[in-house]
């Protein structure tokens, strides 16, 4: 694997845990416009996605990021690869590209989230393409020797 996978590994590893921890101590108004542009646009009623569904994706992104930090590559790009997929098409879907900045009245909206997302999503793809390579080629090196 090249060096520059491996330092985009860590670096997305820490970005992993960076969101993860952001959904474990609150304050995420993200999965209640979920719930509310679900109920309104939808007609779904999903009382379960806060706090439950935060809790989950904040679980899945804290274990990809502990697979990438401790350089289980593919696993924790694979894993981050799926988190960020969900992130952008509920950001398609239910949320919109551009979000509060806060949960409070009259928030200011961005894009930001989105095009994190984007980003997370990119570097996901590449440490995962890039260690599935790395395990391809694993083999036929030891095999040469």
């Amino acid at each position: 694997m090249t060096m520059a996978i491996r330092v985009l590994g860590y670096a997305l590893g820490a970005f992993m845990a960076f969101m993860a921890i952001q959904k474990f101590i609150g304050g995420v108004p993200i999965f209640q416009i979920i719930e509310t542009n679900a109920a309104g646009q939808f007609g779904l009623d999903l009382p379960w996605i806060e706090p439950w569904f935060r809790y989950v994706t904040g679980a899945l992104e804290l274990v990809a990021a502990v697979f990438l930090v401790l350089g289980r590559h593919l696993a924790g790009g694979g894993l981050s690869l799926l988190v960020t997929a969900g992130a952008i098409i509920a950001h398609l879907t239910v949320l919109g590209v551009s979000t509060p900045m806060s949960g409070e009245p009259g928030a200011v909206e961005s894009p930001m989230l989105f095009i994190m997302a984007l980003a997370a999503f990119a570097a996901s793809l590449a440490v995962t393409l890039g260690a599935a390579r790395a395990a391809r080629a694993a083999p036929q090196a030891n095999a040469e020797s």
